[in-house]
């Protein structure tokens, strides 16, 4: 069975490594650096938008406190 050019390209990629473990060293810490800044990125964005969240509860709870505050304005008599 003749193996194709993907499989010979794979096996040569492995042999390289096999022959210098330091470049498999960096693959792996390459992928590790990948995988924890993606988990990273994902926990900021959540935390991001939590605190937007409160900022906004925040603006509606001071706005209702201070519409609360202010006396009506006095309605205009109609003259008769």
């Amino acid at each position: 069975m003749n193996n194709g050019p993907v499989t010979e390209g794979v096996r040569g990629f492995f042999d390289a490594l096999k022959a210098q473990p330091l470049s498999l060293a960096l693959v792996v810490m390459n992928l590790g650096l990948l995988g924890f800044l993606y988990y990273t990125g994902v926990e900021a964005s959540r935390e991001r938008a939590n605190e937007m969240a409160l900022m906004y509860q925040n603006r509606l709870d001071v706005a209702k406190l201070l519409a609360s505050c202010y006396p009506a304005t006095p309605q205009k008599e109609t003259p008769q």
